[in-house]
């Protein structure tokens, strides 16, 4: 049988070498409830029920403590658990138990994310960020169009261009004004019409 060869141990982490090559870097508490340690012989089966329990209880520190800065998605648990280059059995596995546990909730976390967003940015930016968050297009529309449903995007591109821009009257400040608004998320429809009474009336609210 495959004989343990070497242990080395650091911060919590066991890097372990089977038959003198590196086998596997697990959690070292696992790899002492295993019972690998150097001059120990274990089966291949054994050997690899301690590599998914060890990998595991690593994918599931880190993404704890990722979770301990802020909320994130499964998508972003995922992302920063491939990253360290942990087998999508691993992730999945600790996907599972983070969801059964509460500490991860694309619902959730995507309305909470829109709730801030919506602040500052229009309906579109929002969708988008959520996006890059690793939320799925269907939680992400859905979260935006819950929390956009009693806003009127003029009028909140309205406040947002007058917080920026003061004056108006010219070409410039229109093109200004609309590339402001676009970059802020909102409707090519809503940016325009903002745009319009900034050039013909020089005054945001000009028009209604």
């Amino acid at each position: 049988m495959p004989r343990v060869t070497g242990i080395r141990e650091r911060q919590g982490r066991a890097r372990v070498f089977v038959e003198g090559e590196l086998w596997a870097e697990i959690d070292a508490g696992v790899a002492a409830e295993r019972g690998l340690y150097k001059g120990a012989t274990l089966s291949d089966g054994e050997l690899e029920e301690a590599r998914i329990a060890g990998e595991r209880a690593l994918a599931m520190g880190r993404a704890l403590n990722l979770l301990g800065y802020r909320a994130r998605s499964e998508g972003e648990i995922r992302d920063r658990l491939r990253r360290r280059e942990f087998g999508e059995e691993t992730i999945q596995s600790v996907v599972d138990r983070l969801r059964e546990l509460g500490y991860v909730d694309d619902e959730e976390f995507a309305r909470n994310v829109a709730r801030q967003r919506a602040r500052k940015y229009g309906p579109r930016r929002v969708t988008a960020d959520l996006r890059k968050s690793g939320v799925n297009p269907e939680t992400a529309q859905r979260a935006v169009e819950e929390e956009f449903a009693d806003h009127s995007e003029l009028d909140d591109a309205l406040s947002a261009a007058s917080r920026r821009y003061n004056t108006g009257g010219s070409d410039a400040e229109a093109r200004r004004v609309y590339g402001f608004l676009t970059r802020r998320g909102y409707s090519a429809d809503v940016c325009a019409e903002v745009a319009r009474r900034y050039r013909e009336a020089g005054s945001p609210e000009a028009g209604e």
